[in-house]
């Protein structure tokens, strides 16, 4: 009966290329010396030098073994479980590595292989057919690069590089992964990496609570958390849609990055300076664009063109829309009203975290996103001007808009307001396009997106609405009687454009936002209580970041800079002397530069704190 203890050997040379041994069994299968132990007093180290002289013909130098500080437990396929005793259903197989100075001759074992091959490290991880060993060469080429036998991307903090074994092997690991979504072009945007922590993401929002973070060790615990929760919301999305994992891969790596997360957690609670030192997310703006544009100089007349915009966005409002043209109006799904004396109590939760930070469960945000979803009333001529869910049709390159399903997109958000840390409901229409209004129409483009965000007070009202296209462009804010702006500073830099007020709403009215053709543009903001026969639906932000494709894989609507490939614009070769990298092109979440002149971002966490006085 065989033992269901064994080992894992990776073979390598000096230059990081690595042998494998195609299976006779199952011929195209490729992987490393493996094999059980023979006894159950049999050392591992000896397994594994065995196994190697067993299966390549390779004797290996002395020194040249080394173990890792890691184990794999998986299940044993039922076709092969008559091999062990009975009741035996998992193996657990111990990693080594063993190091050649160069490529030596192979001898396979006609019963177990019939051909073998040294290829890269990458090269080789991909092909091979076992997560196991593939996740094993990933982290031993990352620990060979990073311990300086090629050239390392990205230092790691001090004392994740010289930890201990499981925290070094884990942060040589992450960077593998890190190499290979690279790689694939399939890295997510939304949330900043920190320098030198793997396994830490943040937002603006959470940049912006880091001295509260020093306060305590609760708070400093709570806030590695939700840095950890970002980075490991953000590599579901990642690791789903890199292309050369099958889904028992995709399963462990995500399990992999789940344990190390913790491992690595453990190591910064004695290095919280080194950690709240790497917190930072920066602007998306670039500072060099605007040196080379004459930014000093071009930004004066791009602030009479906002100027322009923003009179003829006043006349739009002070008239009512031309009753003649179609509209249909959108309501959202029916659903019971959700008393505010609710919303307030799940609010209210932030009381007792040690940030102030309100965490919302998904079921929470559709929750919430329902008592207080507006209704969109469109102007439509043409299909241009249907909104719906993003689709990868079988044979596109691209998503498209499936209009037959009118979908709103909502995920939530958060900004500040002195000591308090509001919620915010954001939702998001996409439409097909925004056709071209002429030869020359620089906003003319594939995709066109109008975002509506909420802000609640502590109580469960709408406190002030905003709202801009997905591109950034067109920031308008429309505060409730609650929301008092505040003087805006002198110079040209854009600050808080509010064509109308929302008078404040009551429990069973809901905001009407009447929408332009073609444009998209909002015309018209109105509280009504009746509700359309014509119902969009909800769905959460996030399947944007993995939307299916045919043949079982899926990718992002977003690209890795957080721009949505093949939605650039006209005005992208004349308005980059304000630093905004595509400007007009659509983004993702956490990437919505919103001013020409001056800098600001729809996430701000201070946005509105300094834009208005709000009573709480």
């Amino acid at each position: 009966m065989k033992l269901p203890f064994s080992v894992l050997v990776v073979v390598h040379t000096d230059d990081l290329d690595v042998l494998l041994l195609e299976r006779a069994a199952r011929p195209g299968f490729w992987q490393s010396v493996t094999g059980s132990l023979d006894r159950a007093d049999e050392a591992y180290e000896a397994a594994a030098a065995r196994e190697v002289r067993e299966e390549t013909g390779i004797q290996l130098p002395s020194q040249s073994l080394k173990a890792w500080n890691v184990a794999y437990t998986f299940e044993i396929y039922l076709r092969w479980r008559h091999r062990f005793a009975p009741g035996v259903t998992h193996n657990t197989e111990r990693l080594f590595s063993a190091r050649l100075n160069e490529r030596a001759p192979v001898t396979v074992a006609p019963e177990e292989h019939t051909a073998f091959a040294w290829l890269p490290w990458r090269e080789a991880a991909r092909k091979c057919f076992s997560w196991s060993n593939r996740d094993a060469i990933l982290m031993i080429g990352a620990a060979l690069l990073t311990a300086g036998c090629a050239t390392g991307d990205g230092r790691l903090a001090t004392h994740l590089e010289g930890g201990a074994d499981d925290v070094r092997e884990c942060a040589y690991w992450y960077r593998a992964l890190d190499a290979e979504l690279d790689g694939a072009g399939v890295r997510d945007a939304q949330y900043t990496r920190l320098a030198g922590f793997p396994h830490l993401r943040v937002d603006r929002l959470l940049a912006s609570l880091k001295e509260r973070a020093a306060r305590s060790d609760a708070a400093l615990r709570a806030y590695g958390e939700r840095m950890a929760e970002l980075d490991l919301e953000a590599r579901r999305h990642e690791v789903r849609n890199l292309p050369t994992l099958n889904d028992e891969a995709r399963t462990q790596a995500l399990r992999r990055a789940s344990e190390c997360s913790s491992r690595l957690r453990a190591a910064d609670r004695e290095h919280a300076a080194a950690v709240l030192a790497a917190v930072q997310v920066p602007d998306d703006y670039s500072t060099m664009q605007r040196v080379l544009g004459l930014y000093a100089i071009t930004k004066f007349p791009f602030a009479a063109g906002v100027d322009r915009w923003q009179t003829d966005t006043l006349a739009a409002f002070a008239h009512e829309p031309d009753e003649a043209n179609p509209r249909v109006r959108f309501s959202p799904p029916p659903s019971a009203a959700l008393p505010r004396a609710v919303v307030a109590g799940i609010l209210a939760r932030a009381a007792y975290d040690p940030l102030g930070h309100p965490n919302l469960s998904p079921r929470e945000v559709l929750l919430l996103a329902a008592a207080y979803a507006p209704s969109f009333e469109v102007e439509i001529r043409a299909d241009h001007d249907r909104f719906g869910v993003l689709r990868f049709r079988r044979g596109s390159g691209a998503p498209e808009v499936d209009a037959a399903e009118p979908t709103v997109y909502v995920n939530a958000a958060y900004t500040r307001y002195g000591e308090h840390v509001l919620v915010q409901l954001v939702y998001t229409i996409w439409f097909p396009e925004r056709p071209a209004s002429g030869a020359f129409d620089l906003l003319a483009g594939r995709l066109d997106g109008v975002m509506w965000r909420v802000t609640l007070a502590p109580n469960g009202e709408p406190i002030l609405y905003d709202s801009i296209h997905a591109c950034g462009c067109f920031h308008m804010f429309f505060p409730t009687p609650r929301a008092r702006p505040r003087p805006a500073p002198d110079g040209l830099d854009e600050w808080a454009f509010m064509p109308h007020s929302v008078p404040h709403a009551g429990e069973d009215e809901r905001v009407v936002l009447s929408i332009a053709s073609a444009t998209h543009y909002i015309e018209r903001v109105r509280l009504e209580r009746a509700a359309s026969l014509v119902r969009y639906a909800f769905r959460p932000y996030d399947e944007l970041r993995s939307l299916p494709r045919a043949g079982g894989v899926h990718a992002s609507l977003f690209g890795p800079d957080g721009i949505v490939p093949g939605t650039q614009r006209g005005e992208r070769f004349f308005f980059w002397p304000m630093g905004i990298a595509s400007a007009g092109a659509m983004r993702q979440w956490g990437r919505h530069a919103t001013a020409f002149v001056g800098r600001r971002h729809f996430d701000d966490a201070q946005l509105l704190e300094r834009r208005f006085e709000l009573d709480l």
